[in-house]
């Protein structure tokens, strides 16, 4: 168990994480860039360090400014969350070097899973069906728009390393692509990642979702009439009236509200 951990990363992410340290009865040092000073992050953790001005390369995965609040701090352990460093297998073994522990996968995990063209390739040779896309890293337009036609519209951009979700675009269309490659490039390198790009059908990824999403929404509908048929029965049997749905419509502004009542009184 760690005595001290330092959360690199913010917002809701490094929430989660300090009320686990709290239940755990583990300190929190909190990091934070000078736009985040009063962030609520900040203001629940037991320690907090400033490592830099707001852009995220100049702050939160300013690798020397998280080792540093580190050693002012005794923190022992660094959990990155996810998006920023968590999946930089680099910023791991530093930690490792400097006796600190990384609360995440290991180094080499992260090489083999964190690149997001390096994933596929690993889950190809493991016999692991993949989205159709692109075999590697796609680097111009008139390439990027042949696997395009090849694999269908609309298409999604993504940068290799982008973190938490940013540097992905969705091109509906051909007239699309430019400015989905364009923009994912761009936000890929304000953070530091490799501006490369893959692409994958996002069809067959909405058929899939709606697909599941009406075989969930069936099988509620099923489970629900089963119960009801079960809850009927089983009024029929005792000789009590019947529960009735409780159907009541929240009152008109300005009407008087009616007194609270129970469902099926």
């Amino acid at each position: 168990m760690f005595d001290k951990i330092l959360i690199a990363n913010r917002g809701e992410i490094a929430l989660r994480v300090l009320r686990a340290c709290k239940e755990l009865g583990i300190s929190t040092v909190a990091v934070h860039s000078t736009a985040d000073a009063d962030a609520m992050h900040v203001r629940l953790a037991d320690e907090s360090v400033c490592i830099g001005p707001p852009p995220s390369k100049d702050s939160y995965l300013n690798v020397p400014a998280l080792l540093a609040a580190c050693e002012i701090t005794g923190a022992d352990a660094v959990h990155p969350g996810y998006g920023f460093l968590s999946e930089n297998a680099r910023f791991a073994e530093i930690l490792a070097d400097h006796n600190l522990g990384f609360i995440g996968p290991k180094a080499e995990h992260i090489r083999l899973m964190g690149d997001k063209i390096e994933a596929k390739k690993t889950a190809k040779r493991l016999g692991i069906p993949v989205v159709p896309g692109s075999d590697g890293a796609v680097t111009s337009e008139a390439d990027a728009l042949a696997i395009g036609k090849e694999i269908g519209f609309p298409v999604l951009v993504k940068a290799a390393a982008g973190g938490g979700g940013r540097g992905m675009k969705v091109a509906h269309t051909e007239a699309d692509l430019a400015l989905a490659l364009s923009t994912a490039a761009n936000e890929a390198k304000s953070r530091s990642a490799t501006p490369r790009s893959i692409w994958r059908n996002t069809c067959r990824s909405r058929a899939i979702s709606r697909s599941r999403f009406s075989a969930t929404a069936a099988a509620a509908r099923s489970i629900s009439a089963s119960a009801t048929a079960r809850c009927s029965a089983a009024t029929r049997r005792s000789g009590r009236k019947a529960p009735r749905p409780c159907s009541q419509r929240p009152p008109a502004p300005g009407s008087a509200r009616p007194a609270p009542r129970r469902c099926g009184t």
